[in-house]
């Protein structure tokens, strides 16, 4: 099987890259024609470059993301269209966002992209079952045409790295965006309930909602919480993830997480690092509460903070969460796993 993987995405992010990874695991041979030029040049360019190649392939995968591409690459390929969707773009940009906010013509504009990005592809990838429902239903789309291949990460970055020395002080680490459904507020609010209990919080990350929390901080005054704001290469993050003891998930109460698992759910169970989340019908597709992960009440930093003191005052539950949680990854989510899912969905089209 040869497929060319086409768009305008990024090779290195982690669902791009693990796929492509565990498809040439499986012998699958991969060419890429990507381009990254702002406005129309980027239509212009890919169609040079597909023109070398128009020929010599099986299968395209428009990468993520690819909304925009997908209508254009049905135009200019006679082959079957495979979008790595993971969400809908009217998630990302307006649900997380509110672009509409500021620009109501930008939700219909987004609107109309995801619905024609859907019809024009003849296999739609998607990142849970929840969400799967929701693109089958808002796009009238038959059940076979969308399917779910679950994100995984980039293992030979994330995993398992006994060298890496824990802190000493007992520490829960949050790292990604600042988004609404984040619920970073109550990470912030919990640091403060646990100020006295010998526990640190480190939140490596910023965003759309960085100054509110910026200003929660200020007004809190946590002594047990850093604030990590910079770019970290994969290294350090991936250091400063192993040397705490638990990874803090998502935790507002927004209709978002029931359809959505974050890249750091993943990380964290390669890394067996024993992940705590809200509760949510997306992650507990994945996701078993006090057996491979522990879940908490939504919105609710009383709960979070509980759950927290159990995992450090129990050291043999942290290491069942942990070591459950590192077997679920290599049982079901590494790359070349998920790279066999990816084909075995392609053969079904």
């Amino acid at each position: 099987m040869k497929i060319c993987y086409f768009g305008i995405y990024n090779p290195n992010f982690g669902r791009n890259k693990t796929y492509i990874g565990g498809l040439k695991q499986n012998g699958v041979e991969i060419v890429e024609c990507r381009d990254t030029s702002k406005g129309l040049m980027k239509f212009w360019r890919l169609w040079r470059k597909h023109q070398l190649l128009k020929n010599d392939y099986d299968y395209m995968i428009v990468g993520y993301p690819g909304h925009i591409i997908v209508p254009f690459a049905k135009i200019i390929s006679k082959k079957p269209i495979i979008f790595d969707a993971l969400c809908t773009l009217y998630e990302g940009e307006i649900l997380s966002r509110n672009l509409h906010k500021f620009n109501p013509f930008k939700k219909l504009w987004i609107l109309f992209v995801d619905w024609s990005a859907t019809k024009c592809a003849d296999l739609v990838l998607v990142e849970t079952n929840e969400q799967r429902k929701y693109f089958i239903n808002r796009f009238h789309l038959l059940d076979k045409k969308v399917v779910r291949i679950f994100t995984g990460t980039d293992e030979e970055v994330f995993h398992l790295d006994e060298s890496v020395i824990k802190r000493k002080k007992f520490t829960a680490v949050f790292r990604g965006r600042f988004l609404p459904e984040a619920g970073i507020k109550y990470i912030v609010q919990t640091a403060k309930i646990l100020e006295n209990e010998n526990i640190n919080f480190l939140i490596i990350g910023g965003g759309v909602v960085e100054q509110e929390i910026d200003l929660l901080v200020k007004s809190l005054k946590p002594s047990n919480l850093e604030w990590v704001n910079r770019y970290l290469g994969v290294d350090e993050l991936k250091k400063m993830m192993l040397e705490c003891h638990i990874s803090l998930g998502q935790f507002e109460n927004h209709i978002r997480l029931h359809r959505t698992i974050p890249h750091k759910a993943f990380e964290s169970l390669a890394m067996g690092l024993p992940y705590v989340t809200g509760r949510n019908k997306a992650i507990s597709e994945l996701l078993i509460d006090e057996e491979n992960c522990l879940m908490v009440n939504n919105a609710d930093p009383k709960d979070l903070a509980e759950k927290i003191l159990k995992l450090k005052n129990d050291q043999e539950f942290l290491k069942k969460i942990a070591e459950n949680g590192l077997y679920l990854y290599e049982e079901r989510l590494l790359s070349i796993k998920l790279g066999r899912d990816i084909i075995r969905a392609i053969e079904n089209i």
